[in-house]
């Protein structure tokens, strides 16, 4: 989870969306993917942010899933998901203006980390392009 990375504030031309997407870069080989521990089958407690995205004639939809009873949280694939895509989580301490991330994995689920007191994002990767859903912060 050294990977620290900001926003390059790149907008997605002609993403289908009712809310505009940010476009993050490429995930790097820098990346940990040994951080949180695998979420199961993904069956999880609630979506907190979702985020449809169409691009490249597929539609995939993006969340970050919280796990309220271990203040965890993970993303997932929740529709759309084809072999090949990659799942990660973005967590950060300062609202989002730095991040650590998380993966990427190549799955329709990435690790979960605990997002107590902790900003995070979920992304995903496909069709040669990355999306993520907007920040949420657990503050309880």
């Amino acid at each position: 989870m050294s990977n620290i990375r900001r926003s390059t504030g790149a907008l997605l031309a002609g993403a289908s969306l009712a809310l505009p997407l940010l476009v993050v870069g490429a995930p790097t080989a820098a990346a940990g993917t040994n951080c949180g521990s695998w979420p199961g089958n993904g069956i999880a407690d609630h979506d907190v942010k979702t985020r449809t995205v169409t691009h490249g004639g597929r539609t995939v939809k993006i969340a970050l899933v919280n796990q309220r009873l271990s203040d965890h949280s993970f993303a997932a694939i929740r529709s759309g998901y084809r072999s090949g895509d990659q799942t990660w989580v973005d967590r950060s301490t300062d609202g989002g203006k730095n991040w650590t991330q998380c993966g990427p994995f190549n799955s329709r689920f990435s690790n979960d980390l605990n997002n107590l007191h902790y900003s995070m994002r979920a992304c995903a990767r496909f069709n040669g392009a990355s999306f993520c859903t907007g920040w949420y912060y657990d503050k309880d």
